[in-house]
């Protein structure tokens, strides 16, 4: 894979796919339209905040050994409870993503991208038995995301390091990312409010720089460890 400074001499680029974001907006907008009418009994409200590490990489292969792109995340978060098993989260948060590679033992590399964005997902809730006020949550969804600004980094190959700010339209790259997400919540119950350890995991499904003629897919995953803290806000 070469790096974003070796990249402004691209060949022309081919033309762009219009709507995608817009198109992705709808779908997400139809789910939660679709969801929050159901008619159940009970829909519950829970509103919080959230934050933990993220472990990132492209998923491309490079000749290169991969070290963890090592961020943080942080947000607001909605729950709402639609049955006794069954609920609908949705999160607007920062966070930091990007690349890390080793090209050698005293050279490296590394892109430091922050996004803001906005995962969507079904969450399924199972109770445990024997443990008293816990919960275990299955999730699955998609997220949306916009590239806010980006630092390219080097290390190694003079004295010193380098690091510049990642310039978006030199190195032809998307802003807008997009793709599935999946992942687990252990959630104790407290006095009104929750607590909750939430791990997942973000596939991009847009190769972020695909006008160029290196032949890897720049495509974003993520691992993300959250801490959460929710209290309901009332029913219907």
């Amino acid at each position: 894979m070469q790096t974003f400074s070796t990249r402004l001499n691209a060949p022309p680029p081919v033309t762009k796919r219009p709507g995608t974001g817009i198109g992705v907006l709808v779908i997400m907008l139809t789910v939660l339209a679709i969801t929050t009418a159901a008619p159940v009994r009970a829909q519950i409200w829970y509103l919080g905040v959230k934050a933990g590490p993220t472990f990132s990489n492209y998923k491309t292969k490079t000749p290169w050994k991969e070290a963890t792109n090592i961020g943080y995340t942080f947000g607001a978060i909605g729950y709402k409870q639609i049955s006794a098993n069954f609920g609908l989260g949705a999160e607007l948060q920062y966070i930091q993503k990007g690349y890390y590679h080793k090209v050698c033992n005293t050279i490296t590399d590394r892109l430091r991208a922050q996004y803001l964005e906005l995962p969507v997902m079904a969450d399924y809730a199972f109770i445990i038995p024997g443990l008293r006020n816990f919960k275990l949550h299955a999730n699955l969804g998609i997220y949306a995301a916009y590239w806010l600004s980006g630092k390219y980094q080097t290390e190694g190959y003079l004295k010193g390091s380098d690091s510049e700010s990642f310039d978006f339209k030199s190195n032809d790259a998307k802003r807008f990312d997009f793709g599935p997400n999946v992942g687990a919540r252990l959630e104790y119950i407290l006095n009104n409010a929750s607590l909750s350890l939430d791990v997942r995991y973000e596939l991009g499904i847009i190769d972020l720089q695909n006008r160029l003629n290196d032949n890897t897919n720049n495509n974003n995953r993520a691992f993300i460890i959250g801490i959460s803290y929710m209290k309901p806000i009332g029913g219907m």
